[in-house]
């Protein structure tokens, strides 16, 4: 593959791509190599779909292969190297699931409805099953797997067939998310997953209520003398601070949940 020539295509609004090019940006969306992975594969991607650089047969053979590899669960049980795939497929599913629901665009509904509400599924099991934790690596750049899981789910939110049931299965994913880890978020993932909620606050499909029968379900003791009980309350404090910041922001922070933010978390641990 001509390297030089797909890096001059990057920032090419008139740029094209033939199908050899388009299998190894696929090929490659886990790179190691984070130049190749990031500053090439991932902006081909980003411009590509945004600027519908891409044929529609070539976006069809993206989501076939996504499906067929398998990709957004690639070596699920492994970390490292393997969760770059995973994770960075996360980004590809969101690019797929912006510009399928947008009716200006040349994909728009390139997704039927079953392997749309399959997507959804899918990314929600994800979160729950994703066991790698890391923002930023030394050696491969951003793996960020939550915060591209995130991403793609917060755009989900927004459509229309993302529906209760999937909601209700998004909370319960991210709650035993938040049980499962095992470190404390440092690289803002909680801030991306917060904008999930977000979106769903917007399109009135979590409301208040519901938010916080959620948020009484989990009981993490930051007093307990357990360092990781420690870090899992505080990745949930972190995200609810921010949460509570931007309901406030839109006009949309309910005096019910403003009271149980600030006394069980804002003002808990000062």
């Amino acid at each position: 593959m001509n390297i030089q020539m797909l890096k001059q295509k990057v920032n090419d609004s008139n740029a094209s791509f033939s199908d050899k090019e388009v299998s190894w940006l696929l090929d490659n969306i886990g790179n190691p190599d984070n130049v190749i992975r990031d500053n090439l594969v991932c902006n081909i991607f980003g411009n590509g779909f945004f600027e519908e650089k891409f044929t529609k047969q070539q976006v069809r053979f993206l989501i076939d292969q996504i499906s067929k590899r398998n990709l957004l669960f690639y070596c699920i049980k492994e970390s490292g190297k393997a969760t770059l795939t995973r994770s960075f497929t996360c980004l590809l599913w969101d690019l797929i699931i912006r510009t399928n629901d947008n009716k200006d665009s040349r994909y728009y509904q390139i997704l039927d409805k079953d392997e749309e509400q399959q997507v959804f599924k899918n990314l929600i099991y994800y979160l729950k099953s994703e066991h790698e934790f890391t923002g930023f690596s030394k050696e491969y750049g951003w793996v960020h797997a939550i915060a591209h899981c995130s991403d793609a789910l917060a755009d989900s939110m927004l459509n229309k067939d993302f529906d209760q049931e999937m909601v209700e299965k998004f909370l319960l994913a991210v709650r035993e998310m938040l049980n499962n880890i095992d470190k404390r978020f440092i690289d803002g993932e909680e801030y991306r997953l917060a904008d999930v909620f977000i979106n769903g606050f917007k399109v009135n499909k979590i409301s208040s209520s519901s938010f916080i029968n959620w948020i009484k379900s989990i009981t993490f003791d930051p007093y307990s003398g357990d360092l990781l009980e420690y870090y899992k309350f505080n990745n949930l404090k972190s995200m609810l601070e921010d949460i509570y910041v931007k309901l406030n922001s839109y006009s949309l922070l309910d005096s019910n949940l403003k009271k149980i933010v600030e006394k069980d978390f804002i003002r808990k641990l000062q």
